[in-house]
């Protein structure tokens, strides 16, 4: 019981994505991980979420401490989508250790990345 617990509390860990509004920009706050695991159901949650009209969407990654291929895809797939739509995605709060992997993928040249939620909200204004 206790192992089932555990994982019902990681599964929940890995998918919590915070989502509020700030004027007219969507905040997303992303899980600790993204990943396999959970990139179909949050890509699933996005596109649920920017359906419509253009946004404007800032990705903060204040809590993610990790971030796979997967992961990547779907930020690649979503911001393609809103640009296309003519929206825009600002990334925000990324740590060291996440930085490192859009580095490595040349992805830093391909995103609009602040440092801080409040500079991203400023550059989508």
């Amino acid at each position: 019981m206790i192992r089932e617990e555990n994982l019902l509390i990681r599964d929940l860990m890995i998918m919590a994505m915070d989502i509020t509004h700030v004027q007219d920009i969507i905040v997303i706050s992303l899980p600790q991980r993204f990943d396999a695991n959970n990139a179909p159901e949050i890509e699933s949650e996005f596109r649920t979420l920017l359906a419509g009209s253009p946004r404007k969407v800032l990705l903060d990654f204040s809590r993610a401490d990790y971030i796979a291929s997967a992961g990547l895809r779907v930020l690649l797939l979503i911001t393609r989508d809103q640009m296309k739509a003519g929206g825009k995605i600002v990334l925000a709060g990324i740590k060291p250790q996440v930085h490192k992997v859009f580095e490595m993928a040349g992805f830093t040249s391909i995103f609009t990345i602040r440092i801080s939620r409040e500079e991203a909200i400023r550059t989508l204004s």
